[in-house]
């Protein structure tokens, strides 16, 4: 849906248009990492999490998210100096507005994660998407530009929060639990400071090219990064996510072991034949569904799809990690990597985003060797057979893909 959506907004708006937001998109990515403070995580690994616990996660939300918009708000006209656009203020603001809603939408979510109701979670996401993309075209259509993007972020947020009241049944009572808090707080903390070092990291390029260049460059490569990551982020939402809830329930430590090791055979496969054949069908993908304002996108595309087939890496084996309580390792590994593709980003930018994106995937095959490593000292897998079973499906990929590739470059 969100691939559809963006092919039509594509064709009634402007690189510029996507430019502007893509820009953003450094400080927007940090908002549910901030809201959640990897609380729900902690959560979804106790066997029967109570009302209690719920409701204090969803007051806990509630206040960051407002604590955010109001600092969205504040910073709004730094940011429109930084990359000198004065629309970015009214944009930021209006972003930040967005923070509000997601924090009331964490609780419920994890509650039906909790109780694997995947499928009732699918209908949500699509319900939301579908409601915020009619109205981002309809905005679109009427020559709003730029606002029509703004609108389909913030209006996600706030369709996605009103269908999750109304599937999940909810009653909400006035509890806070301090205690139960702190003991969150405690697994949460270190998955905090990493997701936020991620998203900064996934957000740079697009930050530098708005910064440094133009803003129809950072439009580009805002969007190649959508057209990455929806398939990317879909594989991580259904397979990670999936198999840390149903692992986590399994109490038998050889069993868990045996379970993960089978996802992981799963998710290797399809996310380095997915990336692949992205890379050798970029060209006719771009030049069938969008205009030619938007072949510059290619390049970055094919790139970004490179680095796809190792940093998702650390997601999945995080869930190891975090079931064997293990989330200071997953914070050391994730800032040491991340810092080094943020540092990356500002001493190559100069060189392109060709030496930036390179620099990114040696760095991320680095610290998926450390993932792996970790792994291995903390299960029954080895780290041999999580190499082997990387480079099995590299090998698998490539022998499908590059004749595809030789054909259609």
């Amino acid at each position: 849906m969100s691939l559809v959506g963006n092919i039509l907004l594509a064709a009634l708006l402007t690189p510029d248009d996507f430019g502007l937001v893509a820009m953003l998109g450094i400080f927007t990515s940090l908002v549910y990492a901030l809201i959640d403070c990897g609380m729900s995580d902690a959560l979804l690994r106790e066997p029967a999490p109570s009302r209690s616990d719920f409701n204090t996660l969803f007051f806990f939300n509630v206040a960051v998210g407002v604590a955010i918009a109001l600092l969205f708000v504040a910073l709004s006209p730094w940011v429109a100096h930084l990359f000198g656009r004065d629309e970015l203020q009214p944009v930021m603001a209006t972003l930040g507005a967005g923070a509000v809603f997601s924090g009331m939408a964490i609780a419920q979510a994890t509650r039906l994660r909790s109780q694997l109701r995947f499928r009732r979670m699918a209908f949500i996401n699509m319900g939301a998407i579908s409601l915020a993309l009619a109205v981002a075209l309809l905005m679109a259509w009427q020559g709003m530009r730029y606002w029509a993007l703004v609108e389909l972020q913030v209006g996600f947020s706030v369709f996605y929060w009103l269908l999750l009241v109304i599937a999940s049944r909810w009653q909400l009572r006035w509890e806070f639990d301090m205690p139960r808090f702190k003991q969150l707080w405690r697994f949460g903390a270190n998955l905090l400071v990493s997701t936020l070092v991620v998203q900064l990291s996934q957000n740079i390029v697009a930050a530098v090219l708005g910064r440094f260049y133009s803003v129809a460059q950072a439009g580009y490569m805002g969007q190649a990064q959508k057209l990455q990551q929806a398939p990317v982020a879909a594989l991580e939402g259904g397979v990670s996510n999936a198999t840390y809830v149903q692992v986590a329930k399994e109490t038998d430590p050889e069993k868990q072991d045996k379970a993960y090791l089978r996802m992981f055979r799963i998710f290797t496969l399809v996310l380095l034949i997915g990336c692949g054949l992205g890379i050798a069908l970029s060209r006719p993908i771009i030049t069938l569904l969008f205009p030619d304002r938007w072949l510059p996108t290619i390049p970055y595309l094919r790139l970004l799809l490179c680095w796809a087939m190792v940093y998702p890496l650390g997601g999945f084996m995080m869930v190891m990690l975090k079931l064997r309580d293990r989330t200071a390792i997953v914070r050391n590994i994730i800032l040491v990597e991340r810092a080094a593709i943020i540092l990356a980003a500002l001493l190559l930018w100069k060189w392109g985003v060709a030496a930036m994106l390179a620099a990114f995937i040696a760095i991320s095959a680095l610290a998926a060797l450390c993932y792996f490593w970790q792994c291995s000292r903390v299960s029954t897998i080895s780290l041999t057979r999580f190499i082997v079973i990387y480079f099995t499906h590299l090998l698998l990929s490539a022998l499908i893909t590059l004749p595809l590739t030789y054909l259609t470059w």
